[in-house]
């Protein structure tokens, strides 16, 4: 893997239609698409979107009630929707910005399932595995990661995001992740899941710099995703795709 950042230059009628693509973006795209209220809009999401390259990134969990849901995802659930939704957005953003490149991370939550919550690691598996073929066919361009695969680059920012969570993160936050953990009953320990959102966080900031499209309602990314940019598209029938039927 390797950090993208593209060096360019504009010419006088580049320049203009940049600004031409980033007023429509600001004053149409996103007063009509927001379902909630974006997080450094002003300072991080407008001016990665100004850029040449713009990276987009959004996280995805696992299935939960796999037992009753299954791991396979068809046609007719809550994941595909939620795609179809992301794609629609995606394919309205290329044709009014044409100018633009793009790239869309995905990244699969494997370990959160695995490590955080007990899941068995082929019940993970296959259920990305699903969702990596629908996202091929929903969007053929983007990426898709593991978690799991980026470990070993995220491991130096552990300690950072231990001290994060330990000094930083408001009791509320703490709170809540105590009651989702016994909520859950799969005998987490809500310390570990705060510390891989922030580890998380601090890494894709640093290594991709990305805006974060986020399918979680904004109050369950506050403090924990630290300093990312991040936009709430979707509408709550099609948030948290993986934990709804």
């Amino acid at each position: 893997m390797q950090n993208l950042r593209v060096l360019h230059r504009y010419g006088t009628g580049k320049e203009e239609k940049k600004m031409i693509d980033i007023k429509w973006f600001n004053c149409d795209f996103y007063p009509s698409k927001r379902t909630g209220r974006a997080v450094r809009y002003e300072d991080g999401v407008l001016p990665r979107m100004k850029e040449v390259h713009t990276k987009l990134f959004t996280p995805w969990g696992p299935r939960y009630d796999w037992e009753t849901r299954g791991v396979e995802i068809f046609e007719e659930h809550r994941e595909v929707q939620t795609l179809a939704y992301l794609a629609k957005l995606f394919t309205e953003l290329k044709a009014q910005m044409p100018e633009k490149t793009w790239q869309w991370i995905f990244l699969a939550a494997d370990t959160y399932g695995t490590r955080v919550n007990k899941l068995s690691t082929q019940v993970v598996q296959e259920y990305f595995s699903s969702l990596k073929k629908w996202l091929r066919e929903y969007l053929p361009d983007s990426e898709f990661e593991l978690w799991s695969e980026l470990e070993t680059e995220a491991l130096p920012l552990r300690a950072q995001a231990a001290e994060y969570v330990r000094t930083k993160l408001p009791y509320s936050i703490h709170e809540r992740a105590a009651q989702t953990a016994q909520k859950m009953g799969r005998g987490s320990n809500p310390n570990v899941y705060l510390e891989e959102r922030v580890t998380e966080a601090l890494f894709i900031e640093q290594y991709y710099s990305p805006i974060k499209i986020s399918c979680a309602p904004r109050h369950k990314d506050d403090a924990v995703d630290v300093d990312l940019p991040r936009l709430y598209l979707l509408p709550e029938a099609l948030q948290v795709p993986w934990l709804k039927p």
